[in-house]
């Protein structure tokens, strides 16, 4: 019995343990960000305790854009990045970057395109109102966040429904920030320019310059972002890659619901209104539902990874000298192993 007596402390330190319970310090996961609206869900598992309840800590640093925070993880400073899939991306792992892609971070389903072209006023004014007026953006200037964006391959596609060679026929303009963009979009400093949904609306509002096309019609269903992880982390840490990724796919159910009808729920559309630029609940809500999708399951659509890794090293650019195949890209296995240990241990309830 007094043997018995002795080994209940350590039972129950060991039971505490594994339930993450008072006393035990969290497992702390580094994550880079990037304000997307796609990136929605991790920002509602933060703010409403989906991780802390996983016993885990954010350590969060924001960056403006997907480039800077693409070589921080790779330098081992981050454990999980939400970027975008540009064309550095796949280059930087080509040439060895212990990265790969883990979970969905926002697509453009038809009807949640979260990224629009829009052009100038005066263009507008003068007859460029769709696509197939694109044909009169040759020899202009194009604004995207970066060269090889998410960005610029969706506007690329724009132009050749337009008989333009994306490569050739336009000047692109890389600048990081998208507020930038608008200012140089306001003042004809470029002709089109491609955005965040809710940024070409407050353009198109400001009379900045109005929305032409949502690029969710233009490559529906093309991948905005994702989540990466540092394969050292995976490699440590699997189990707590496993619970942010619990507490990711919990709140993703929160945020899809909130992208349909924004008006039930107020208390995602203020954490959203918080976490983007220029952000406002009364903004967030007029972009619904273009916040863009993001699975229920989390798996990110490696087809569409895959097309823009073949368009950057295609027919008109060659920014990706060297492609990575598919099994060195992902590993879905997080996502599967989390929504099933999510529907065996209902942490967060039925």
């Amino acid at each position: 019995m007094r043997r018995l007596t002795n080994a209940l402390p350590a039972l129950f330190a060991h039971a505490v343990l594994l339930v993450g319970g008072p006393g035990i310090a969290a497992d702390i996961v580094r994550v880079g960000e990037t304000p997307f609206l796609g990136g929605g869900p991790f920002y509602i598992a933060r703010d409403k305790g989906y991780f802390k309840k996983l016993n885990l800590e954010i350590d969060t640093r924001r960056f403006e854009d997907g480039s800077s925070v693409a070589r921080t993880i790779a330098a081992g400073e981050l454990d999980l990045a939400l970027i975008p899939p540009d064309a550095s991306v796949f280059s930087s792992i080509a040439k060895g970057a212990p990265l790969v892609i883990v979970l969905d971070g926002g697509r453009n389903r038809r009807g949640f395109g979260v990224t629009v072209i829009n052009v100038t006023q005066a263009l507008h004014e003068d007859g460029v109102v769709s696509v197939r007026d694109f044909e009169r953006l040759k020899g202009k200037k194009f604004g995207v966040p970066s060269i090889g964006s998410v960005n610029q391959y969706n506007a690329s596609f724009s132009l050749m429904k337009a008989k333009l060679d994306p490569a050739r026929d336009v000047e692109w303009v890389a600048q990081g920030s998208q507020t930038q963009l608008m200012r140089m979009l306001a003042s004809s400093e470029v002709a089109a320019a491609d955005l965040a949904y809710q940024l070409g609306l407050l353009s198109q509002n400001d009379k900045g310059g109005p929305i032409i096309i949502n690029d969710d019609v233009i490559v529906p269903d093309a991948q905005i972002s994702v989540f990466v992880a540092h394969r050292d982390f995976l490699a440590r840490n699997r189990d707590s890659a496993l619970r942010f990724a619990m507490a990711y796919l919990r709140a993703i159910g929160d945020f899809n619901a909130a992208a349909i009808d924004p008006w039930a729920r107020p208390d995602v559309v203020d954490i959203l209104a918080q976490s983007m630029p220029l952000g406002t609940a009364e903004l967030i809500r007029a972009s619904a539902p273009n916040w863009s999708y993001i699975a229920e399951d989390g798996v990110p659509l490696a087809n569409s990874v895959m097309d823009i890794q073949d368009f950057w090293s295609g027919k008109h650019f060659s920014l990706v000298e060297k492609k990575v195949a598919r099994q060195q890209l992902f590993d879905l296995n997080i996502a599967k192993d989390a929504l099933a240990r999510l529907k065996k241990e209902k942490p967060f309830g039925n």
